[in-house]
Order: C-alpha cells, then sequence, then structure tokens
C-alpha cells in the first residue's frame, strides 16, 4: 500500500473520529470544537493550504449541526460560528498549507543535493593521486611501478590517471634532433 493511500485513510479516520468524539462527548458542556481547528490544521499539511481550506468550510456547518441536536449553552454555538473562529480555522489552514509547501521545497533541495554529493563522491573515488616518491630513471626517464616494473613515464601515468598524453618535440629537443640530422664532414676533407 503506497503512502498516499495510507495519509488518505489516517485523515479519514481522524475526520471521523473528530465527529465522533463531537457527536459522543460535546453533550459534557466543553468547547470540543476547537478540536477543529487542529484537524484543519493536519488536513492542510497532508494535502496542501486548499484542502484544509474546503475542509474549514465544511467543518462549521458540520461542528453547528452536532451542537445544535443538544441542549448545549448557545454561546458554544455562537463561538463555534464567530469570525474570530473562522479565522482561527483559516489561518492554521493557510499557515500549514504554506509551511508544507516550504517543506516539500526544502526536501526536494536536499534530495536533490544528496543526488549531486553522490555524483561528486563518485568521481572523487575514481580519482587516483599520486604521491609519494618514486623512482625515476635519469637517462631513459622511464619510472618504475608498484611491482618493480620499469614503464615509460606516459604509460605509467596513463594506467594511473585519467591524464592521456600525444607526442610532440620540444624546441631544445628539436635543434638537437635538427643536428644530429646534419651531415657532418668527412675526416681529412676541407670544406671549400
Amino acid at each position: 500500500m503506497s503512502i498516499k493511500y495510507v495519509k488518505f485513510i489516517v485523515a479519514a479516520a481522524i475526520t471521523a473520529g473528530y465527529f465522533l468524539f463531537l457527536r459522543y462527548i460535546a453533550p459534557s458542556q466543553e468547547p470540543y470544537f476547537i478540536l477543529g481547528i487542529g484537524l484543519i490544521g493536519y488536513i492542510a499539511w497532508l494535502y496542501g493550504m486548499a484542502a484544509g481550506l474546503l475542509l474549514s468550510v465544511l467543518l462549521i456547518p458540520a461542528t453547528l449541526y452536532i451542537y445544535n441536536q443538544f441542549e448545549i449553552s448557545t454561546s458554544y454555538v455562537a463561538y463555534a460560528s464567530s469570525p474570530a473562529y473562522i479565522a482561527l480555522e483559516i489561518l492554521a489552514a493557510v499557515a500549514l498549507g504554506r509551511m508544507r509547501i516550504k517543506n516539500l521545497m526544502l526536501s526536494n533541495k536536499e534530495t536533490a543535493l544528496a543526488s549531486a554529493n553522490g555524483k561528486l563522491q563518485a568521481v572523487l573515488a575514481q580519482v587516483q593521486e599520486l604521491g609519494g616518491i618514486h623512482s625515476l630513471c635519469t637517462s631513459c626517464k622511464k619510472i618504475q611501478d608498484d611491482d618493480g616494473a620499469w614503464k615509460r613515464i606516459d604509460t605509467y601515468l596513463l594506467e594511473k590517471t585519467k591524464a592521456e598524453f600525444s607526442h610532440g618535440m620540444c624546441p631544445d629537443c628539436a635543434k638537437e634532433f635538427a643536428n644530429q640530422l646534419e651531415p657532418k664532414p668527412a675526416a681529412g676533407r676541407t670544406r671549400l
């Protein structure tokens, strides 16, 4: 059973409980109709401001009907239909309905933040940081890996990080390479 149906069943049970409470406890001549404000606030929290306002409109005549069935002081009937009491019902519906909206927005933001944090943690888990001291050949510039094998530094970094390499030649090496390509004069011959 989904939470939507559970909320509906709980709201219906509480509303029915309120009316049964008024029907059977109200003859004790106490102002139990005030509990209606709590009921309206609860419904507004569950279903929003419109549902709370609708319930407040329906609750007033129902409460007055129940109270008019008994020989109760007319002051309770007057209180239950007074503008102040109606304003409290509307205030409960509006305030708790707005709190519900803000709570839902905050919940959505927290969910989005948790999702973004999870993605960030997953990316951070994939990042490997090179640290410590590594042996590097002074001549060929190969690096010794954790197993003791010597590898080209670009191969080693490609295995350990997400870095990719393309090959090129720095200006100093380009000059040296060009010098190696130049033909050398043969020994004993002079240039003219």
